[in-house]
């Protein structure tokens, strides 16, 4: 007689079953399954025991599914890719949230943490645009805009500082050569003259002493660091994108001023759906560590 309700144990010892009759043989299914023969053997004994059916009939040559086997096999590839299709469909559902971030934060600091965030939240899916934008009000609560700015944002915007100092590759420092200072010309998300996040710098320590009078300008951050790294200037470097690079050597200090608050990174949207909530929570967390790392 059939059993009336499924458990964990039948359950299981009908997957066994299924990965048989597909395999066709003991010994090709328990290659799959990772177990011996003789597991996949015992199974499929307890499994006829309980349904009270013979379900294979053994031979010399392996065996062959009885009608009620061919019938019970009928039934578990149906109801397990029905399970596998469900399984998908839910994955596909997952809460979709839209960040927007400068692309040199983007590249540089938020693509190493990601991965982190999505091991622990895997029904949280997170759609990564890299743009530097003012910050407007979003009417789509799926969407979170994090902003660079020269000034901490009005409201209650939640916000954290940006430091920077200067930096260049320690082969360049020890060369003693004069370098040109490299702008980021576009650091903000609002607009900004040439060279102004440099000229904070410039206004409070003046020129590092191993600077020409000349410049060269760029529309990213990341690319004044990497020409940095290559020995072709000095950039003005803020912290969580240039930590990596003076951890592993590629960047060092000129100096050792104080570093100079650069700017504010504010985030905006997260409320009224829960998966931008916990996005906008974790970046809070994030920003946060970070901030005391120099």
């Amino acid at each position: 007689m059939l059993p009336r309700r499924l458990d964990a144990s039948l359950l299981a010892d009908l997957w066994f079953f299924h990965a048989v009759a597909e395999a066709g043989g003991f010994r090709r299914a328990a290659t799959v399954l990772a177990i011996t023969p003789g597991a996949v053997s015992q199974r499929m004994q307890r499994l006829e025991a309980r349904l009270g059916l013979v379900l294979m009939q053994r031979g010399p040559r392996g065996f062959v599914l009885t009608q009620a086997g061919l019938q019970l096999y009928a039934v578990t590839q149906q109801g397990f890719s029905a399970l596998g299709d469900g399984l998908t469909a839910l994955h596909n559902q997952a809460a979709s949230v839209q960040l927007v971030a400068p692309p040199s934060l983007a590249l540089g600091w938020l693509l190493p943490r990601l991965g982190r965030f999505a091991r622990l939240n895997p029904d949280i899916r997170v759609d990564l645009q890299a743009e530097t934008v003012a910050p407007p009000p979003s009417s789509d609560p799926a969407r979170l805009l994090l902003c660079y700015l020269p000034q901490p944002p009005q409201d209650d915007v939640p916000h954290w500082p940006e430091y920077g100092f200067p930096v260049l590759a320690p082969a360049a420092l020890q060369a003693g050569l004069a370098l040109p200072l490299l702008h980021d010309d576009s650091p903000w998300g609002v607009p900004a003259s040439p060279g102004s996040e440099w000229a904070r710098w410039l206004a409070v320590h003046g020129r590092p002493a191993c600077c020409s009078r000349d410049e060269r300008h760029f529309n990213q951050a990341q690319l004044a660091y990497r020409s940095a790294e290559a020995g072709a200037g000095v950039a003005l470097g803020r912290w969580r994108l240039v930590a990596t690079a003076l951890q592993a050597g590629s960047l060092c200090r000129v100096d050792d001023y104080p570093p100079l608050l650069l700017g504010f990174y504010a985030l905006y949207g997260g409320a009224g759906n829960p998966a931008a909530a916990t996005l906008a929570s974790w970046l809070g967390e994030e920003l946060a560590a970070d901030a005391a790392g120099f």
